[in-house]
């Protein structure tokens, strides 16, 4: 059975595991043209999720990222049904100030979701962050944004707040 606590250690671990492996891109210039973050802040909407990065150039690059909801959140209405749902992540980011993946960043993105009991659901969202690169591989990602989300009995607005750390590659 694969509860939020194992969860939780497998996404660390494999966030661990895959640090040693990074390493400066020289054909980006000596950059790091790509980023995994694990983002904690999503634990406040009940949510465990993990997303790469991969920077196409230095203002542009797209995500794909993987989530559960497991609990119902502190932004879900009181009296609001909740869905374990969980399912992937496209988006994109435009990045200004610094090459991509750093710095200020802002994009759209689209889910699916599988919901325990029911079909499917579908998501769209924007968000506006920042991703600090501390040294050549920490990452930092502060930020905010949110999306329309529909688990099968009509659209909700969710919030997100964007919390993340992990390593860039």
């Amino acid at each position: 059975m694969l509860t939020p606590r194992r969860l939780a250690l497998s996404l660390s671990l494999s966030l661990l595991l895959a640090a040693p492996l990074a390493h400066a891109d020289e054909g980006n210039g000596g950059g790091t043209p790509n980023a995994l973050v694990i983002n904690p802040g999503d634990l406040f909407n009940g949510v465990i999720s993990i997303e790469y990065e991969r920077a196409l150039n230095s203002f542009f690059g797209i995500t794909l990222g993987a989530s559960i909801g497991l609990f119902k959140g502190v932004f879900a209405p009181p009296a609001g049904a909740y869905y374990t749902a969980g399912g992937p992540e496209l988006g994109v980011r435009f990045h200004f100030i610094r090459d991509a993946p750093g710095g200020l960043w802002l994009g759209p993105s689209v889910n699916l979701y599988y919901v325990a009991g029911r079909a499917f659901g579908y998501g769209i969202g924007a968000a506006i962050g920042y991703n600090f690169v501390i040294g050549r591989h920490f990452l930092l990602q502060l930020g905010i944004g949110g999306g329309f989300n529909d688990y099968g009995d009509g659209i909700q607005w969710s919030p997100r707040l964007r919390l993340g750390i992990g390593g860039v590659f």
